[in-house]
């Protein structure tokens, strides 16, 4: 699949690469949370159900994008319009060095230790990306939350930054690390505020660098959030089962070049549980069901070591308000 994207910001236009996995599926789900003391009885538990013994390592870094146009409808009497717009998670591998050598079995106390993960378009490297809109889970009193999914992963994208452009402004959402410029600009030619570094060039470069974040620019998102997640990954038949820890960026921490400081977004140490099923869309119900039926056996099998439940349906709902 090839889709070609213009762009109105660049005086070349730029191509979307192929992209591979694209999925159209139905996800049933169920989640827990447990204190930081229960972790080594969980997994030990989970290893002996599981039959295994080397869970497998989760390490992402996520970043979350939302729509620069937000659509607005004209309400008119007898008309109901049913277009929504949704935010988008963009997911890669986390796999610096801080990621390698982070122990998620020992807590994470303040002043103990420092996680400070490299800056993610500072370098050269090209990750793949995968791109998911969730819609709204299904209403109703479910026995499993119920929602559909739409992801692809993009293997490779041309879009490019020029790196020095006239008269061109590129933005930094501080909170996001969201720029990518090299090389770095002369003071005269940066205005740096809290929120935004301001970039305006004189003369032009045919060099280019690739630019991920150029090709959400280009897509018409923006960034407004990013997470870090470090844990490990059961398999139970279908079920996927997951106990992780969330990181976000410290804001307090003093500016560091090439650095960001983390800290754990629930600051008691608290592990995340996730068990899942996903389906291709369109699977049958017989399926589904079946999905459904394992995954409450498996709530009922671990009551004992932690509570499985549905989540909070309106705080999934990952619907852009429309007059934000």
């Amino acid at each position: 699949m090839r889709a070609r994207i213009v762009s109105h910001n660049s005086p070349s236009n730029n191509y979307l690469g192929p992209i591979t996995n694209y999925n159209m599926g139905h996800q049933l789900l169920l989640t827990s949370c447990i204190p930081h003391s229960h972790y080594t009885q969980t997994v030990a538990t989970l290893q002996a159900l599981t039959g295994s013994h080397s869970p497998q390592t989760i390490a992402t870094y996520t970043i979350l994008t939302k729509p620069k146009n937000v659509f607005k409808p004209k309400f008119e009497p007898g008309k109901v319009n049913q277009i929504e717009q949704f935010y988008m998670k963009c997911t890669t591998v986390w796999n610096d060095d801080a990621s390698k050598i982070l122990d998620i079995a020992r807590p994470v106390v303040e002043g103990d230790f420092d996680i400070s993960v490299d800056r993610l378009f500072a370098g050269k490297e090209v990750k793949h990306w995968t791109l998911q809109i969730a819609d709204i889970p299904n209403a109703g009193k479910n026995v499993v939350s119920a929602q559909n999914f739409y992801e692809s992963t993009v293997v490779h994208h041309h879009t490019s930054v020029t790196e020095q452009v006239p008269n061109r402004n590129l933005r930094e959402e501080a909170n996001a690390d969201v720029v990518e410029v090299s090389p770095v600009p002369t003071p005269q030619q940066t205005n740096t505020t809290d929120d935004v570094e301001m970039v305006d060039t004189a003369e032009t470069s045919s060099e280019t660098k690739d630019s991920f974040l150029q090709f959400l620019d280009d897509l018409g998102y923006g960034v407004v959030n990013q997470y870090w997640m470090k844990g490990i990954r059961f398999f139970q038949g279908d079920i996927v089962i997951e106990i992780f820890k969330i990181f976000v960026r410290d804001d307090d921490a003093p500016f560091q070049e090439s650095k960001i400081k983390l800290q754990l977004l629930d600051d008691s140490n608290a592990f995340q549980i996730k068990a899942y099923i996903s389906f291709p869309k369109g699977a049958g119900v017989d399926l589904i069901n079946k999905g459904t039926k394992d995954l409450t056996t498996l709530q009922a099998t671990l009551h004992n070591l932690f509570e499985l439940g549905v989540p909070d349906r309106m705080c999934m709902d990952s619907r852009v308000a429309r007059y934000a």
